[in-house]
C-alpha cells in the first residue's frame, strides 16, 4: 500500500526532473556558441513502481507509479562523424601548410614583379648584345659587368631565400612537433579525470568536450586513430603507435635531417597533417639523396648558376679571347701573353669558377677594371666577336643536369613547374577545407545547439513544471481537507 503521501512525492520528483532538464536546456542555450560544445540532453524516465495488492485478490500484487526522475545528461554525439572530421582534417592540414610553404617559395622568385631572374638574364643578354656593337666602348663594358653583377646577385638572392625558408619551415616543424606532445598531455590529463568521474557515477561530458577539441586539434596537425578505452577514456595512434593510451603519454619526435618519425624510439609513417605537408617542403635526405620541395629547387638553380658561370667562363677565358689591355699589349707584342680571366667566379676563392648559386659572383677584377671584359677574340680593337658568342651562348641549347635547353627555358621550367605546384596545392587545400566544412556541418547538425529547438523544449519543460506545481498544490489541498478539514 503506498503512502497517504505518495501524491506528494511523486510532484516533487516531477518538479525536480523538469527543473534539471530546464536548467539542461539553459546549459545549452548558454554554449550555442562554444567552440566544440556538444548539446546535451536530460534523458527522463519513470522510476521504479510501488508493489499493491489487488484488491480482487490480495496475493496478486499491481504496481503504482512513482514518477519520473533523470537517468543520464546524453551527450547527442556520433564518433562516426568525429572520425570523418578528423581524417578529413588531416588532409586540409597537409594541403593547406603545403600551399603556404610553396607560396612563400615562390615570392623568392619574384617573377610576377618583373624584377626576377628572367629581367636580369634578358638584361645582360642585352648588354652583351650592345658591347658587340661598340667594344671599344668603355661604358658598354661598365654596363656588361653591372648587369653580371646584378645577375649573380639574384642567383644569390634565390639560394639565400631558399635557405632561409628552409630553416623557418624547420622552426614550424618543432614547434608543431612540440604542440602535438602538449596536446597528447593535456588529452591524458583529461583521460584521467573523465575516468575519475565515470567510475564515480558521473557523467563529465564538458570534459569529454574539452577532449575533443584537442583530438580536433591534433588531426589538423598529424593523421590520427581515436580507439574508446575504459571509463571513457581514448586511446589516440599514430601510424599504428599509441602516442596516448589511458592516462598516459609516449614522445612523438621528428628528425628533420632524415625525416624518420618515431613514437617512444618506434618508426612510424606521417599519412597526412600539416606536418607532412612542411616536411615534404622542407625537404630531408632518404639514402643520401635529397628529397622535397626546397632541395629540388636548390639543386636546379645550382646547376642553372653553375651552368651560366661554365658557358660564360668557357668564352671569356678561351685562347681566343682578348680584352682592351690584351689588344694593346699585343700591339707591341703579337705574340704576347693572354689574361683568359674567368667571368664569373667563387666568392670564397676568386681564382676557381663557381660551385652553387650561393657563391657565383662577377670577377673582382672586372668590377675594377671593365677594360678586362674580353669582348673581341682578335687583337682588333674594335672587334666584338667574343662578346657576340657570350651573348649566343646564353640562347643555345646546352645539356643541364640531363635537360636540354636554353639557359632561359630551363629556368622558365623551373618556374613553370613551381607555380603548377603552388596551384595544385591551393586547389586541393580548398577542395580539402570544403570536405571538412561540409562534415563539420554534418556534425553541427547532430551534436551542435539549435535555438529554436532549445526554446521549444525550454517551454515545454516550463509547461511540465508548471503543471507539477499545481499537481503539489492540489494534492496539498487534499492533504490539508484530510487532516484539517475532517472535524
Amino acid at each position: 500500500m503506498y503512502s497517504t503521501f505518495h501524491g506528494l512525492e511523486i510532484g516533487k520528483r516531477a518538479i525536480i526532473s523538469q527543473q534539471t532538464a530546464l536548467s539542461t536546456t539553459g546549459h545549452n542555450i548558454a554554449n550555442a556558441n562554444t567552440v566544440g560544445y556538444t548539446r546535451q540532453e536530460a534523458v527522463l524516465k519513470a522510476t521504479n513502481p510501488l508493489a499493491s495488492p489487488n484488491p480482487n485478490n490480495g496475493t496478486i500484487p499491481m504496481q503504482m507509479g512513482t514518477g519520473v526522475e533523470v537517468s543520464e545528461f546524453r551527450r547527442i554525439r556520433e564518433s562516426y562523424l568525429d572520425r570523418q572530421f578528423q581524417n578529413e582534417q588531416q588532409k586540409a592540414g597537409y594541403w593547406e601548410s603545403k600551399a603556404g610553404a610553396l607560396s612563400n617559395i615562390e615570392n623568392v622568385f619574384n617573377e610576377l614583379a618583373d624584377t626576377g631572374l628572367v629581367s636580369s638574364l634578358n638584361t645582360f643578354w642585352q648588354g652583351l648584345q650592345e658591347l658587340s656593337k661598340q667594344p671599344e666602348n668603355l661604358s658598354a663594358r661598365v654596363v656588361v659587368v653591372a648587369n653580371g653583377k646584378e645577375l649573380a646577385g639574384q642567383l644569390n638572392e634565390i639560394y639565400t631565400g631558399l635557405e632561409q625558408n628552409e630553416t623557418f619551415l624547420a622552426d614550424q616543424i618543432q614547434g608543431k612537433t612540440n604542440e602535438i606532445n602538449t596536446i597528447a598531455s593535456e588529452v591524458a590529463g583529461l583521460n584521467l579525470k573523465i575516468a575519475q568521474n565515470v567510475s564515480g557515477g558521473n557523467q563529465p561530458n564538458d570534459l569529454m568536450d574539452r577532449r575533443d577539441v584537442l583530438l580536433d586539434q591534433l588531426s589538423k596537425l598529424v593523421d590520427i586513430q581515436v580507439t574508446p578505452a575504459q571509463n571513457g577514456r581514448v586511446d589516440v595512434s599514430i601510424g599504428g603507435e599509441k602516442l596516448v593510451e589511458g592516462n598516459n603519454t609516449s614522445t612523438f619526435t621528428l628528425d628533420l635531417q632524415t625525416g624518420g618519425a618515431k613514437i617512444a624510439g618506434t618508426d612510424i609513417v606521417l599519412a597526412g597533417g600539416e606536418i607532412k605537408g612542411l616536411l615534404e617542403t622542407k625537404g630531408y635526405t632518404v639514402n643520401g639523396t635529397p628529397v622535397g620541395s626546397i632541395p629540388d629547387l636548390r639543386t636546379k638553380i645550382d646547376l642553372l648558376a653553375v651552368t651560366i658561370a661554365d658557358s660564360m667562363n668557357a668564352i671569356h677565358a678561351g685562347d681566343e679571347a682578348r680584352n682592351l689591355d690584351d689588344i694593346q699589349a699585343r700591339s707591341a707584342d703579337p705574340n704576347g701573353p693572354l689574361e683568359k680571366l674567368l667571368f664569373f667566379v667563387d666568392k670564397d676563392n676568386p681564382t676557381q669558377p663557381p660551385s652553387h648559386a650561393g657563391n657565383i659572383m662577377i670577377n673582382p677584377v672586372l668590377q675594377q677594371f671593365p677594360s678586362k671584359v674580353a669582348a673581341a677574340s682578335s687583337d682588333t680593337i674594335g672587334d666584338g666577336s667574343n662578346a657576340k658568342a657570350m651573348n649566343e651562348a646564353l640562347f643555345q641549347k646546352t645539356n643541364i643536369g640531363g635537360t636540354v635547353a636554353t639557359i632561359g627555358d630551363f629556368y622558365k621550367g623551373i618556374i613553370g613547374q613551381l607555380g603548377t605546384d603552388v596551384q595544385i596545392a591551393k586547389q586541393s587545400a580548398e577542395n580539402a577545407v570544403k570536405m571538412v566544412q561540409q562534415v563539420d556541418n554534418r556534425r553541427q547538425s547532430v551534436s551542435g545547439v539549435s535555438i529554436d529547438e532549445e526554446l521549444t523544449n525550454m517551454v515545454r519543460y516550463q509547461q511540465a513544471y508548471n503543471a507539477a506545481a499545481r499537481y503539489v498544490s492540489t494534492v496539498n489541498e487534499m492533504l490539508n481537507t484530510l487532516i484539517n478539514g475532517m472535524k
